[in-house]
């Protein structure tokens, strides 16, 4: 299970357990089980814990901001906003101005933070805005030379046939400790192109964030889907800051910057065909 397979999880139980309780106090005020409150500190304390767990599940959602559509950020988004102000309206007092003013207040901050985390960088992948350090690796990578002479050997004259190949036509991969980046690109059936592959980053001593640019060569025909792991000595936090057809920028920060270390960086980049994804 990848690390934004378990954050995703985590917020599912998280809103799922808050909304069973909003349902459960918003079942027994109705009934009748709940009424003559005559404080406002049990609303106010109640929706503002139900405002710092709903915030923690989106936090812990928004890991895996690459590779979620925009529609199922909003539905999530939703989500967490419910329980931040209804959990209090089922304790509400009957007269009291404060209480009210809080529920109101808690409300539209929260639908403000939640809006704001919706239309940031992260999650706009149509955006005209391009990232002009992925686009020239992608440029470099995917352009051939014009300058290369593909008349065969055979026909060109002066120059002889070798018995054997030259050390540029084979390729002979090392893996082990030595190998620092490999990719591979499949095509799966129902015309879903794939991308998976790992990328070595090495940190200095006292060194503790960094920024992995991964180019898509040749592009993708959009914005992929995007899941990564990152794996190493000392534990670290990834972030998808950029998504783009032609390549991703991923931010890693370690929690301990005394000793120089390496992590590996893994990543599946999926991409439906354009009929789907529109």
């Amino acid at each position: 299970m990848t690390s934004a397979e378990r954050n995703r999880q985590s917020a599912i139980v998280i809103w799922s357990s808050m909304i069973a309780v909003t349902v459960l106090l918003l079942s027994r005020r109705v009934s009748g089980g709940i009424e003559n409150i005559a404080s406002a500190w049990p609303c106010v304390l109640v929706s503002f814990l139900a405002t710092l767990l709903s915030g923690f599940g989106w936090l812990s959602f928004q890991q895996q901001a690459g590779a979620t559509s925009p529609r199922t950020a909003q539905i999530a988004a939703v989500v967490a906003w419910l329980p931040t102000w209804l959990s209090g309206l089922a304790l509400l007092p009957s007269d009291s101005p404060l209480a009210r003013g809080w529920l109101f207040g808690i409300a539209a901050l929260s639908a403000a933070g939640f809006g704001l985390s919706l239309a940031s960088p992260t999650r706009q992948r149509g955006v005209a805005t391009e990232d002009p350090l992925l686009a020239r690796r992608a440029n470099e990578l995917s352009r051939v030379p014009e300058s290369v002479d593909r008349t065969p050997t055979s026909d060109r004259p002066d120059v002889g046939v070798r018995a054997t190949p030259s050390d540029l036509s084979v390729f002979d991969p090392v893996t082990g400790e030595s190998t620092t980046q490999w990719m591979t690109r499949q095509a799966l059936p129902g015309g879903v192109d794939q991308i998976e592959g790992a990328i070595r980053v090495s940190f200095t001593a006292g060194q503790r964030a960094a920024s992995v640019h991964v180019p898509f060569s040749p592009p993708f025909a959009g914005a992929p889907q995007v899941e990564c792991e990152a794996n190493g000595d000392n534990p670290v936090r990834w972030k998808v800051s950029v998504v783009y057809a032609y390549g991703m920028r991923v931010e890693l920060k370690r929690e301990s910057n005394d000793e120089p270390g390496d992590i590996e960086l893994s990543y599946s980049a999926i991409c439906e065909p354009a009929a789907e994804a529109a």
